[in-house]
């Protein structure tokens, strides 16, 4: 009866026999998401009285109360960080480790310098030469206590180098590294990987990281040829949360951590960081009470799985190349070598090619079918495209995206995911009579094995996203296609693996990149319900009915995101106070950073309408409200000319930053036109100056000294030009003045401060 119904011109299965497909692999997906989210939460943190031989959250937070001290903020060269110095090398004492301090200086690629302290600590190996290096920082954000951010970290590896202490003897070396500096631009790291004699001997690296207060340890980075390091992660992994994915996407984000520093140096590692309650990063919330025991149980069982299997095993030669993974289920990891991607993506593609072509020629229909289903999945991921686009426009006009993280994204994200569905299954209707269910299922699968071949070149860790259900799907369609009860299956199940695969990856991509991402996501899902089509052909009533609820249910989550508070006191937006005092014409002012401008600071003090540029430097999205404050009894910075001269026929200008005020850090900031071609800080080179400020927006350098000496810093420029300029020099200090209190107590609940936090800033311009 099919075959006959389909030679007469309805090319897909009977709806009556076919119409419950469409339903049943709706509420699977739904089971599957549902077992995605249960299975990505962070195990359940074990007890101090576990064996020693184990990690224990219990055990390692109570290093990390310790390490926390008082909960001050602790950035460097602080006396904060100092006592969190001595507390983990106290602690390494303890343990049986002789741990050292490495001093040094470094710049980052930014422009920040300072004087750093690392702590570094050796467990000896069985046999010399290659060592293992297991890494995270002490330092923190000026904001906040860094207790996530990384002290987390620091109680992890500490903890991990207690069970090795006591265990047998390794067959390599580990070293421990409690670097300083990171969050000045990575420059713990570089001292340590350019100066330290153990560096030549580290042949792999594991980083602990954060950004946030909870969520799963992720394994999310790889450096250098790390693709034999995949298979010990693997094997050492109770829980693996990981994917070539994140690897992928952390790639081509502007992001670094330490690990930055040993992949600029070829080194092999792998990164993990949980990200969480991103709301709390970089900010006081970032305290001991919000730091998850959870998150530390997954990140110490991730190291200390990891570093006692690279421990025993030959990482002096190991084989090169990269690898693509990732985990089902948290259950175990999937891998496989990266230099395959391409075959199986020609192999895929072929197969289901012949499937579809076959499918249809035991149908006894023509090529005009399947060209129909490749047009029809091309139209399908424009409407749900367009559909995601129109949905994050009217948020955002409806004001929804004033702060980068919601306190409860789930209804915009629930939003998103319903209306794209909605979207692509009344497209796929509308295309149900000229393709029908073997015209969309050829369409489909054939444009995810291409999208497959395509990624397998450009971005080999993504490409299985697309090819592993492609080849379930190419399968299962010479199987049972020619089976009119059973070929809706070849439609069920690969949706089902896709889901498997796509779902660990949609689901955290709003921690990583916060709003932004929920546009991100209705386009990837713009692709991902097309594997739903050939269902949506042969649904039939269902599909209409699946739809409907799908956009009434859209409109309510809508509804409820618009109604749902964007933020919260544990879901705060940033609002930053800054004072600053014009050393040379005595003017001062408040600024605030951080938009919209609540009333009540508003009435604090009398702020501009409107945010503009804060200094003559700023750079145009740097913008602030200013209101006039009044003066204090503070000298402005000093930038003394020492000597002047020419050098290759470059001028050559020598100079001393100074604080007067004994301010720990200081900006210089330095025009294009004076044609900046080098620099040093202390006889240092700074390595790419100003590299991240050299856009053509920018028409200054900037470079800050955050360890300023009561004596002051030498300058050496060479310059291009010949011509005076006008420069500037800014020395800053933790905290506001008398009268800041004002401003600090009208900031609502709902704000809190960030990065740097509220700050004191003495200007002065110098002509050079």
């Amino acid at each position: 009866m099919v075959d006959r119904m389909e030679t007469r011109g309805t090319v897909g299965p009977d709806t009556r026999e076919s119409g419950w497909a469409l339903p049943v692999a709706v509420v699977l997906l739904a089971l599957v998401l549902l077992l995605v989210v249960v299975r990505a939460a962070p195990p359940v943190p074990k007890p101090e009285s576990a064996p020693a031989t184990e990690f224990s959250a219990g055990r390692a937070h109570r290093i990390l109360a310790d390490l926390a001290g008082d909960g001050r903020p602790h950035p460097v060269g602080s006396p904060e960080n100092a006592g969190v110095r001595d507390r983990v090398i106290a602690t390494l004492r303890g343990f049986g480790y002789t741990p050292e301090v490495q001093t040094g200086f470094a710049c980052g690629r930014g422009g920040s310098c300072a004087r750093v302290e690392n702590i570094v600590a050796r467990l000896e190996g069985s046999q010399p030469g290659p060592a293992v290096l297991l890494m995270s920082h002490y330092d923190s954000v000026g904001a906040g206590p860094g207790v996530s951010d990384d002290l987390t970290g620091a109680a992890a590896v500490l903890e991990v180098a207690r069970i090795l202490k006591a265990g047998p003897q390794p067959r390599n070396s580990v070293i421990f590294l409690i670097d300083d500096g990171e969050e000045a631009g990575l420059l713990g790291a570089r001292v340590f990987a350019d100066r330290h004699p153990a560096a030549r001997d580290v042949k792999a690296v594991i980083n602990l990281e954060a950004r946030g207060s909870s969520g799963p340890s992720l394994m999310f980075e790889t450096s250098g040829a790390s693709g034999w390091m995949i298979p010990l992660y693997a094997r050492s992994a109770s829980r693996p949360n990981t994917s070539s994915v994140f690897a992928a996407i952390y790639e081509r984000m502007p992001n670094d951590t330490d690990l930055t520093v040993f992949k600029q140096r070829g080194v092999p590692g792998l990164n993990f960081a949980y990200v969480g309650d991103v709301a709390h990063y970089h900010t006081p919330l970032d305290n001991l009470q919000n730091a998850s025991q959870a998150s530390l149980q997954h990140h110490g069982d991730n190291a200390l799985g990891v570093v006692r299997e690279l421990a025993n095993a030959d990482i002096a030669s190991p084989p090169p190349g990269q690898a693509g993974f990732f985990d089902l289920l948290g259950l175990f990891v999937v891998r496989w070598n990266a230099g395959l991607a391409l075959p199986l993506a020609a192999v895929v593609l072929v197969l289901v090619v012949a499937a579809a072509l076959l499918g249809l020629r035991r149908a006894g229909l023509g090529a005009g079918t399947l060209v129909s289903g490749l047009i029809a999945f091309l139209v399908l991921v424009i409407a749900g495209g367009v559909a995601a686009f129109a949905l994050n426009f009217l948020l955002n006009l409806g004001g929804l995206f004033r702060t980068p993280f919601l306190a409860d994204p789930r209804p915009a994200a629930a939003a998103f995911w319903l209306l794209v569905l909605a979207v692509v299954l009344v497209v796929a209707g509308l295309f149900a009579r000229r393709a029908g269910f073997l015209g969309l299922w050829g369409g489909t699968w054939i444009w995810w094995a291409l999208l497959g071949l395509v990624l397998a070149v450009l971005v080999p860790g993504a490409g299985y996203l697309w090819l592993i259900p492609a080849l379930v799907a190419g399968i299962l369609g010479l199987l049972l296609l020619g089976l009119p009860g059973l070929r809706v299956w070849a439609a069920i199940l690969p949706v089902l693996v896709a889901g498997l695969l796509w779902f660990p990856i949609l689901t955290p991509l709003y921690q990583g990149l916060g709003a932004g991402a929920f546009l991100i996501v209705g386009v990837l899902l713009a692709i991902f319900y097309t594997a739903l089509a050939p269902l949506a052909a042969v649904a039939g009533r269902s599909r209409r009915l699946i739809s409907l609820a799908a956009v009434l249910l859209a409109i309510a989550s809508v509804g409820l995101a618009l109604a749902t508070p964007q933020v919260t006191p544990d879901s705060p937006r940033g609002l930053v106070f800054q004072f600053h005092q014009d050393g040379d014409t005595g003017k001062a002012r408040w600024l605030a950073r951080g938009t919209p401008l609540p009333e009540t600071v508003r009435q604090a003090a009398r702020f501009q309408p409107q945010p503009g540029p804060a200094f003559p430097w700023s750079p145009p999205m740097s913008r602030a409200f200013a209101a006039p404050a009044p003066t204090i009894g503070a000298p402005g910075p000093e930038l003394r000319v020492m000597q002047q001269g020419t050098a290759g026929g470059k001028r050559v200008v020598r100079l001393r930053l100074i604080s007067s005020r004994g301010a720990r850090s200081a900006t210089l900031v330095i025009p294009k036109a004076a044609g900046l071609e080098s620099l040093k800080i202390d006889g240092f080179p700074v390595l790419e100056p100003g590299a991240a400020n050299q856009g053509p927006a920018f028409d200054y350098r900037f470079f800050a000294h955050l360890t300023l000496p009561g004596g002051g810093a030498e300058i050496e420029a060479v310059l291009g030009s010949a011509a005076p300029t006008d420069w500037y020099v800014m020395d800053s200090s933790p905290g506001l003045p008398p009268g800041g209190e004002t401003l600090q107590q009208a900031r609502p609940k709902t704000t809190v401060t960030f990065q740097d936090g509220d700050v004191t800033m003495i200007s002065r311009k110098v002509r050079i």
